[in-house]
């Protein structure tokens, strides 16, 4: 899984098939700092609340999965 990030939006790649159980894991969670996901097949949108950017946001995420 790979992070990258613009303006407050993070994005999360996956493995082929993935994103939609990823941001559903996320959306599930009630992050206070996330508005919402979009998922494709392999790609994840999550937006991050105010004043949370989305780089902030990406590495809060992946510190949640690697723990």
């Amino acid at each position: 899984m790979s992070t990258d990030a613009s303006a407050n939006l993070a994005v999360l790649r996956t493995p082929p098939g993935g994103a939609h159980y990823l941001a559903s894991a996320i959306d599930r969670a009630a992050l206070p700092y996330v508005v919402g996901t979009i998922a494709g097949d392999d790609t994840v949108f999550v937006a991050a609340r105010e004043p949370m950017t989305g780089a902030e946001l990406a590495s809060a995420l992946e510190k949640l999965w690697k723990t």
